[in-house]
């Protein structure tokens, strides 16, 4: 938690919401409280976590609460993709269900490999915001990315993705990882 502080059960609320895909309208509706305070509560997270979106929030929480990659389990069945990597050379230690669908690949097939091994043809801006996020720290975004999964058996698929890379920190304050929460868009 940024500061040692807690989250506030209400806060809990509002995350868990955005992580299921709820538009600020039906949280308020659920919560039975106005779209102004949940605003209002988004507002406070996203600075209290430095971060610009729901994306980075969510990426944000789920580098907070999860340590070793058994942990990351929780999020096999998110409504977003999401997969994380250990070290410089970004191998998966876990991919959920969505990811590994949009990737067109089981999960077993990407685990404990890199993505340079996975992904030869990988467009090198993601690879480099990788290797930028795991040696300075800091979390990188991007909307409406163009990307092409490219399967064992020499097919593809094009599409274009909203991307986050949250660094993830062993005990110590070191970035020992990389989450990677992210949209496919829609044709």
């Amino acid at each position: 938690m940024p500061g040692g502080a807690r989250l506030t059960e209400r806060q809990s609320e509002v995350i868990a919401h955005v992580a299921a895909g709820r538009a600020t309208k039906e949280i308020a509706r659920l919560l039975g409280v106005s779209e102004r305070a949940v605003t209002a509560v988004l507002s406070r997270l996203f600075r209290r976590y430095g971060v610009p979106n729901r994306a980075g929030l969510i990426a944000a929480v789920l580098v907070e609460q999860a340590g070793p990659a058994s942990e990351f389990a929780a999020y096999e069945n998110a409504p977003f993709m999401a997969a994380a990597t250990a070290g410089p050379q970004h191998r998966y230690l876990f991919v959920n269900g969505l990811a590994s669908q949009v990737a067109g690949r089981p999960a077993a097939a990407l685990v404990g490999r890199t993505v340079a091994e996975v992904y030869p043809d990988i467009d090198p801006q993601f690879i480099g915001a990788l290797d930028e996020v795991y040696r300075s720290g800091r979390p990188w975004g991007t909307a409406n990315a163009p990307a092409r999964f490219t399967h064992d058996d020499g097919t593809y698929r094009d599409t274009r993705l909203n991307l986050i890379f949250q660094p993830i920190r062993d005990q110590t304050g070191r970035v020992s990882g990389i989450l990677h929460v992210g949209t496919e868009l829609p044709d």
